[in-house]
């Protein structure tokens, strides 16, 4: 199967790559520096991001025939991925990163000619045509899920993690309804995350070559999650229902709610960043970053296959929808009780555990 074949060349090159590039990134200052946010020991080399671009280059090439929309997409996310960069080096100015993203969303929907026409029958009195507003509301999506993922991308395996959780329910959608081109991308992203997972993982295992996918990686998989999805919904070729795409990357869609809803109510810039992320929340009530990433991919595996059986078994889109709202309140809940959860928690799974010597 073409598909599964390009998730393995994206697994060997990007693996590859990482081995390659992770002293020249020591050499040239691409690394990640302890302090402020950031409590991890020692200079991490930040190449994932050119890493997985490069995986998923090679696997798109080997894979098939890109056409017009392919060669589009991996331009666009070969751009993305030099501004994710140039900010890893310099650290540019939120308004700099946000005309870029707005760029490459600009570049993926005129150079394909794709767009969210509707939003599906939300509430159930029919499809909600966007009309003028598909194009804007199409940018505006894919500006934010670029950002939903850099958000995320706080932790060792979460942003990776919930990405190939993501890609995973990506494939097996454009599987079940015939999608080849929507298949091959996914599969590729996929293997190039569990590529550079592998350097991640929270794990004592990678100690030794412990790797960042920096802004780069992270703009990138949420660019290239958008790209499939805009794919999926089009209603001339696969035509899944948004909402079912809610339940592919609840996670980053909560993050992003909740954080914008969070800056607004307190007066502050919407892309400053802070420690109010969900994943910060639960590092300081004593979660493990460990027990952390197994709570992200446990929600985001379980929500990405409940969307996918419930739509397949026929469940009604404004059932899905409401569902998906009544989730995000209980992560909501669940986040602000973690103090309380964190203070019961078993020595294994607290923070705690991981400054002993090993």
């Amino acid at each position: 199967m073409p598909a599964i074949s390009a998730s393995v060349i994206a697994f060997v090159i990007t693996t590859a790559l990482l081995l390659v590039l992770r002293p020249l990134a020591l050499r040239i200052g691409l690394v990640d520096e302890p302090g402020g946010r950031k409590s991890h020991d020692g200079r991490v080399p930040i190449v994932g991001g050119i890493a997985m671009l490069g995986g998923l280059l090679v696997a798109a090439v080997m894979g098939s025939d890109l056409g017009h929309n392919g060669v589009v997409v991996i331009v666009a996310s070969a751009f993305v991925v030099v501004v994710g960069v140039l900010d890893d080096l310099f650290e540019l100015a939120a308004s700099y990163r946000l005309f870029a993203h707005a760029a490459a969303a600009i570049a993926l929907v005129f150079g394909t000619g794709y767009i969210v026409p509707d939003l599906g029958n939300l509430i159930g009195l029919g499809e909600s045509s966007l009309g003028w507003l598909a194009l804007p509301f199409t940018i505006v999506s894919c500006i934010a899920l670029i950002n939903a993922f850099n958000m995320l991308d706080g932790l060792d395996g979460l942003a990776g993690g919930c990405a190939m959780t993501a890609l995973a329910g990506c494939f097996a959608l454009s599987v079940l309804h015939g999608s080849v081109t929507s298949a091959i991308l996914a599969a590729s992203l996929f293997g190039a995350c569990v590529g550079f997972l592998m350097f991640n993982l929270p794990t004592m295992l990678n100690r030794r070559l412990r790797t960042f996918m920096g802004d780069s990686g992270s703009t990138l998989l949420g660019f290239l999650l958008a790209c499939i999805a805009l794919l999926l919904v089009q209603p001339a070729r696969v035509d899944i229902p948004p909402v079912v795409i809610l339940w592919l990357l609840p996670i980053p869609i909560f993050e992003l709610f909740a954080t914008t809803l969070r800056r607004l109510m307190r007066g502050t810039p919407a892309m400053a960043a802070d420690t109010g992320h969900a994943h910060y929340r639960l590092l300081a009530a004593g979660f493990s970053v460990r027990f952390i990433f197994v709570i992200y991919v446990l929600v985001s595996t379980g929500a990405a296959w409940f969307g996918i059986a419930a739509f397949q078994g026929g469940m009604s889109e404004p059932i899905l929808f409401g569902l998906f709202v009544a989730t995000f309140f209980v992560w909501l809940a669940f986040i602000r009780l973690a103090p309380v959860i964190g203070a019961a928690l078993p020595l294994v799974l607290r923070r705690d555990v991981e400054n002993l010597p090993h």
